[in-house]
């Protein structure tokens, strides 16, 4: 898919987008009873927890500084990207190396910063508990709940576009009209440009019924923003489920800040990792991908669907 970006200036060629969120403080409660022992951002797209794939996309992205923002209860997370000289001692003198390497692999500790989120009150409070790490920088952000397999990782075509443009970005995708009340859904200033690839938002609506849905674009786990948007979420009032939102601080930093926010609709087959449906489609797919499972599973689903 080719992007025409010439007309838009690009008014903020000198912030790299070095620092990046991923949110994952939750109780995964959709997971429920797994979840109690297992935090969701462990559980295994085949063998890998879908937090390293997040962190993976992120690297391949160019992100220097990953901010994994959780509670006290989900330190198993951080100690996943940490050094277990214990288990690679215990590999290398058994020469186990190829499961050596994958283990050294998941080691990056000087990558990634820890913040710990006290309690859980909405997107909007999770970013602004990083406030005090990203500072001045633009950041991107990756959600947990949205796995999202492309040739070119979701979140560096957003980069890429937010460096034509200097602006705030959402990633989205079109959804069908029955997935329109399940998430953000971005309202176009134009509506003549709402079937284009990027395009400018007056706002979003949290949830909306089908019939008041100012479009049918979904805002699907990618973003990213220059630093003011923090500063609005520290001082938000909470809403009526205790909560801040990232969409309650649009308003305010299109028209205080003076700031434009765009939709983009990024390439990718996205996974809906909030959903064991989701989690099951998601394994399948990466499995039907693996060399050396793909025919023993494809026959086996064959034989499945065949009873």
């Amino acid at each position: 898919m080719q992007y025409e970006y010439q007309y838009i200036i690009r008014n903020n060629m000198n912030k790299k987008v070095r620092k990046l969120i991923i949110p994952a403080a939750g109780w995964g409660t959709r997971f429920l009873p797994m979840t109690k022992v297992v935090h969701k951002e462990l559980l295994p797209i085949l063998d890998t927890p879908l937090i390293s794939l997040l962190v993976d996309e992120a690297i391949e992205a160019g992100i220097e500084e990953i901010i994994l923002i959780i509670s006290e209860r989900k330190k198993d997370i951080a100690n996943y990207f940490a050094v277990n000289k214990e288990l690679e001692t215990e590999l290398e003198s058994k020469n186990k190396l190829s499961l050596l390497k994958k283990v050294k692999s998941t080691n990056k500790e000087g990558l990634i910063k820890i913040v710990i989120q006290h309690s859980q009150n909405g997107l909007g409070h999770a970013l602004a508990c990083a406030k005090n790490v990203i500072k001045d920088e633009p950041f991107a952000i990756i959600l947990g709940d949205d796995l999202i397999k492309s040739k070119v990782p979701a979140i560096k075509q957003l980069i890429e576009f937010y460096y034509k443009t200097g602006s705030n970005i959402l990633g989205v995708q079109s959804v069908s009209d029955s997935d329109i009340p399940k998430y953000g859904i971005v309202a176009p200033i134009d509506e003549n440009e709402k079937s284009t690839n990027f395009f400018k938002i007056k706002g979003a609506v949290e949830k909306p019924k089908l019939s008041e849905a100012p479009s049918n674009k979904a805002i699907l786990g990618r973003y990213v923003f220059n630093s003011e948007i923090l500063d609005i979420l520290s001082k938000i009032e909470y809403d009526g489920s205790n909560e801040i939102q990232v969409v309650d601080a649009f308003e305010k930093l299109q028209n205080e800040y003076k700031q434009d926010i765009y939709a983009f609709v990024f390439e990718g087959t996205r996974y809906d990792l909030g959903s064991v449906k989701g989690f099951v489609q998601a394994n399948i797919d990466y499995a039907l991908d693996n060399i050396e499972l793909k025919d023993e599973l494809t026959e086996f689903i064959n034989e499945k669907l065949s009873e």
